[in-house]
């Protein structure tokens, strides 16, 4: 379950930085949340597992939108001019993301930043 707040600090993050062009990934994360909310379980009951397919298919569709995040931010890199606006950028995303995933591979974007400066 800590994965799944952590899950919900890092887009509420987003939402909040208001990253443009990010809108529609974190509706439809907060609409994956809402629907998550809204189904109940007695989780004492162990012969029930409901939650667990639950939780499972709201991983899945986790996965699925981070994959969607990583490709916005690697598009959002592809399309920078500047050092400066790409390393602002980097960091920027570097305060908002919380998942090992997404943050091993913002460290990999130094490196491209730092050999598009040579250039």
């Amino acid at each position: 379950l800590m994965d799944m707040f952590t899950t919900i600090v890092q887009f509420s993050a987003l939402a909040n930085n208001k990253v443009e062009g990010m809108e529609a990934l974190i509706a439809q994360f907060f609409s994956l949340v809402d629907d998550f909310k809204r189904k109940q379980y007695d989780l004492l009951d162990y012969t029930k597992n409901a939650f667990d397919r639950d939780f499972l298919e709201y991983n899945v569709n986790i996965a699925e939108l981070e994959t969607m995040l990583q490709g916005f931010i690697n598009a959002s890199f592809e399309n920078i001019t500047s050092t400066e606006h790409a390393l602002t950028l980097l960091k920027q995303f570097e305060t908002i993301l919380q998942r090992e995933t997404l943050k091993s591979d913002l460290d990999s974007k130094y490196t491209v930043i730092f050999h598009n400066y040579g250039l």
